[in-house]
């Protein structure tokens, strides 16, 4: 948030003291301004043209390639804008001072860090899970004649949405232990794009990444896909989920944790 931005007056207590007033700042920037429909045309578009362009060739891909060309737009790069988001939302703040201006009003700093997880959860969610997966839902059902379990793609959804949380919540993390970008931005970016090769190496890697969650290896079938096509959920996969979302809540608590030692 800028640094003119007006407070509200309000008594409240407590670890929360101003959680609702940086939510509403956070929240603004995103749904506010052109923020939320800037991002919802990126990735709409990212997904909804490339899918399209392969769906409705007149030689178009079976079924089976045309989810995994999806799982790939929607499970992977939207984590690459996660962490370019996430980056500057704690690094910026500090570098540019507005942490320490804002931390001297009646604010917390575990409402400080908690805001910024809530609203960029949230305009993430919006922005680039559910525009682009009901974008691909409609592109795949005007391919294939025949519309995915509408509870089990729901629910795939969610699952994207725990990939992409457990890179915000580590970029988050980082930001609390860095003052620069590059290892904020260049840690999760490694994760990201070097997990497959990981488990590779190291199979059991995959109860702790969130690869299998949304891609392929191997044998092993995402769970994304399961859930989408309302197959069996593959052996192991549901631990997998299990261990990413308690990895994620580690994150926050490590990085609210580090941000209440930080010293301005």
């Amino acid at each position: 948030m800028s640094g003119n931005e007006a407070f509200e007056l309000v008594s409240e207590h407590g670890w929360s003291r101003g959680l609702n007033t940086m939510l509403r700042s956070g929240l603004a920037r995103w749904f506010k301004t052109r923020m939320w429909w800037v991002h919802c045309l990126i990735w709409g578009s990212l997904v909804g043209s490339i899918l399209a362009t392969i769906a409705f060739n007149p030689q178009p891909p079976p079924p089976a390639d045309l989810y995994m060309i999806f799982m790939v737009f929607v499970g992977l790069f939207p984590a690459v804008g996660v962490v370019i988001i996430m980056q500057d939302a704690l690094v910026g703040e500090k570098s540019e001072g507005t942490a320490a201006w804002v931390l001297s009003k009646p604010l917390t700093r575990p409402a400080f860090v908690l805001s910024k997880i809530i609203a960029n959860s949230l305009g993430i969610l919006v922005t680039m899970v559910l525009v682009p997966c009901l974008i691909g839902f409609a592109i795949i059902l005007i391919t294939t004649k025949s519309a995915l379990a509408p509870l089990g793609y729901l629910e795939s959804m969610g699952v994207v949405f725990i990939s992409d949380f457990f890179f915000l919540a580590l970029t988050l993390m980082l930001g609390t232990f860095f003052d620069s970008r590059g290892p904020v931005i260049g840690i999760p970016l490694g994760v990201l794009f070097l997990q497959q090769n990981l488990i590779g190496f190291l199979p059991s890697l995959r109860f702790v990444l969130p690869w299998t969650l949304v891609m392929p290896i191997g044998n092993i079938t995402p769970l994304v896909q399961s859930l989408m096509l309302n197959t069996p959920v593959p052996q192991g996969q549901l631990i997998t989920l299990a261990v990413i979302v308690v990895e994620s809540i580690l994150f926050v608590l490590i990085g609210l944790w580090r941000f209440n030692r930080e010293e301005f």
